[in-house]
């Protein structure tokens, strides 16, 4: 019978059982390792192309061999901005209406007799339709040519055919006809041009 807190056998087997233990842990350890390098190389030996992908990046990776190549699409590459078109409009320049259908009324400003036939006559031969009468008064310094709403272009081309120029020319009042003498208003109503002849001699 042993002695009280004797547990080892006197012939060593636990020291044989450790021993024996430890060499089957060394020899388990050793598979382990020559297993895992084993998977390691079939790892590596397997034929397919290890492609590291950048952000935003999509990759398409085709077998070794295959005559198509690797496509990578960069997914945050900017478009480039659609062309734009650019369409100029042209106005067309307005036309004058014909002189046979532009009304002017020449009123003397400056009191010489006959003064306002005379030029109301340069007008009736190049078409115009014309009347002649008295200014509201005979002390007109300044020539003027007034149109009514409209007739600019045509108020412009009446100076240039009396000799003036595009200058004299301006916008008849609200009511033109009362550049006229009283007597002559009603004769001038509804004229397009009112041609006022003043001592600058401007107009003839």
């Amino acid at each position: 019978m042993n002695a009280p807190g004797r547990y080892a056998a006197s012939d060593n087997s636990f020291a044989k059982s450790t021993a024996v233990a430890a060499t089957r842990g060394a020899v388990l350890i050793a598979i382990a390792v020559v297993v895992g390098v084993l998977l390691l190389w079939q790892g590596f030996d397997n034929g397919d192309p290890i492609v590291s992908n950048g952000p935003g990046d999509s990759t398409t990776t085709l077998p070794v061999g295959s005559d198509t190549t690797t496509t990578t699409t960069a997914s945050n590459q900017s478009e480039p901005p659609p062309e734009t078109s650019t369409t100029t409009t042209t106005t067309a320049a307005s036309t004058p209406d014909p002189p046979n259908t532009v009304k002017v009324a020449v009123l003397n400003g400056r009191g010489e007799r006959g003064l306002a036939g005379q030029r109301a006559d340069v007008l009736k031969a190049q078409n115009y339709v014309t009347v002649a009468a008295d200014a509201d008064s005979f002390d007109k310094q300044d020539s003027v040519v007034y149109y009514t709403a409209g007739y600019q272009d045509e108020a412009i081309q009446v100076a240039v055919a009396l000799n003036g120029a595009p200058s004299v020319v301006e916008m008849a009042p609200a009511n033109p006809v009362t550049l006229a003498k009283e007597a002559h208003r009603t004769s001038i109503a509804d004229y397009n041009v009112y041609v006022v002849l003043g001592a600058d001699l401007v107009l003839g």
